[in-house]
C-alpha cells in the first residue's frame, strides 16, 4: 500500500505557521534587546519605559534605620492608650546587679577607693596624684559624683 499523500491545505497551514511562530520569536527577540529608536523629534528618551533586565525585580532595599529622637517625635504624634508601650512610658524594676564604680580622677572602672579621702581610682598611678590633692581639690572631685562629704 502507498502512504496516503497530504492535501495542499493543510501543508499551506503548517507554513502559516511556522511563519506565525516566526515572527512571535522575533518579537520575543526585539523585546529582550530592548531596541530603542528615537525618532527626530520625538523628544527625550523616557528610561522609564524601558524594561531593565539587569535589575532584580524581586530586590527590596533595606529599611533605614531611624535614630532615637525621630522615634520620639514620631511617637508624640500618635494618640496612643497609657497601657501601649512606648519609648517614653517604659518602666523596668531596677536591676539586680551591683552599680558599677568608675575612677574619679579618668573615668575608667574603679577597682580601688582611697580610704582618706573616699576618691575611686583606677591604678596606682592615679593613687599617687590624689596623695598629691589639696583638700578642696578632693572636694570638687567628690561633689561631680555627688558624694560630698566635709573632710577634717
Amino acid at each position: 500500500m502507498a502512504p496516503k499523500k497530504s492535501s495542499k491545505k493543510s501543508g499551506s497551514n503548517s507554513k502559516k505557521q511556522q511563519q506565525q511562530q516566526q515572527q512571535q520569536e522575533k518579537q520575543q527577540q526585539q523585546e529582550e534587546t530592548n531596541v530603542v529608536v528615537d525618532e527626530v523629534g520625538s523628544g527625550p528618551l523616557n528610561l522609564t519605559t524601558i524594561r531593565k533586565s539587569f535589575k532584580n525585580t524581586k530586590y527590596k532595599t533595606p529599611k533605614k534605620s531611624k535614630n532615637l529622637k525621630q522615634i520620639l517625635t514620631a511617637e508624640r504624634n500618635l494618640e496612643l492608650a497609657l497601657d501601649v508601650p512606648t519609648y517614653q512610658n517604659i518602666e523596668c524594676p531596677p536591676s539586680v546587679l551591683p552599680q558599677k564604680k568608675y575612677c574619679d580622677i579618668t573615668g575608667l572602672t574603679a577597682k580601688y577607693t582611697d580610704p582618706k579621702t573616699g576618691l575611686r581610682y583606677h591604678n596606682a598611678e592615679i593613687y599617687q596624684f590624689i596623695r598629691t590633692l589639696s583638700v578642696p581639690n578632693v572636694q570638687a572631685y567628690l561633689a561631680s559624683r555627688n558624694a560630698a562629704v566635709v573632710l577634717k
